[in-house]
């Protein structure tokens, strides 16, 4: 949350685009804290300023009346990593006020029990504890090379699971059917989120140093319960419907080239 300047638009370029790049740069925005002090930062297409034009006419559209609107594809990025933002400055205010809630009752319990306080100070940590190996692991592979293996699973799983759809091919691209965010928090502990194209957003688990997709699978087909995500639904029955008309009647399902938000 403190990053500013070429480390901040290097961060929003990794996981935006430098489209979205240009809209904060075109706001002279350079700071986590200033993206977020702005009520809305694509009121800039509102402004009437022929400065403005060539911004315009690049990344909005012109309406009947006139005035402009910003892509709906940038604005999906730029409003995701915002939302992301928000929640991870509310989050860093939670551990903040736990932080210094456990340091107040550490420092009760010096005060009450010294000696007791030493001899946990003091104790050995197993060289087996499950909370240093995820820690050291996750350590070892870099922000691109975590999502690369996110995209290798979910296409394996995409491989794997296409005939449980009825369908002789799925895939599933990563920015236009989901979108994979991961970054350090407060505590310097890696955090990760995947969002669909139908916008629900979830929560990604690490195990042995490595995020895990079972809560993104369980939205994609819940099996048990007979739960689909709308959008694949969709997009499945669309696709059926094509097939049946085809000479050989095969089926098949490759996600359509459009970005959903």
């Amino acid at each position: 949350m403190s990053l500013r300047d070429d480390k901040f638009i290097d961060f929003f370029k990794e996981e935006a685009g430098h489209v979205a790049v240009a809209l904060l740069e075109v706001q002279g925005i350079n700071c986590v804290k200033l993206l977020l002090m702005i009520h809305n930062v694509f009121s800039i297409m509102d402004l009437k300023s022929k400065s403005l034009n060539d911004f315009k006419n690049k990344y909005g559209y012109m309406q009947d009346d006139g005035t402009f609107v910003i892509q709906p594809g940038i604005k999906g990025n730029v409003q995701y990593l915002i939302d992301l933002l928000k929640k991870k400055c509310i989050d860093d205010a939670k551990l903040a006020k736990l932080s210094k809630r456990n340091q107040l009752l550490s420092s009760l319990d010096t005060t009450t029990d010294t000696s007791s306080t030493i001899a946990k100070a003091t104790s050995p940590v197993p060289s087996n504890s499950s909370s240093e190996i995820i820690t050291s692991k996750s350590s070892n592979l870099s922000i691109n090379e975590h999502k690369t293996y996110l995209i290798d699973t979910l296409n394996s799983w995409c491989e794997k699971n296409k005939s449980k759809f009825d369908l002789s091919q799925l895939s599933l691209v990563e920015g236009q059917h989901y979108f994979i965010s991961i970054f350090d928090d407060l505590s310097g502990a890696l955090k990760g989120n995947i969002k669909c194209c139908c916008k629900k957003s979830l929560s990604l688990t690490i195990f042995r140093g490595k995020f895990q997709l079972s809560n993104f699978y369980r939205h994609l087909q819940d099996f048990r319960n007979g739960n689909t995500c709308n959008t694949i639904k969709e997009r499945i029955k669309i696709h059926q419907l094509t097939s049946s008309t085809t000479p050989d009647n095969q089926q098949s399902f490759a996600t359509p080239n459009t970005m959903l938000h």
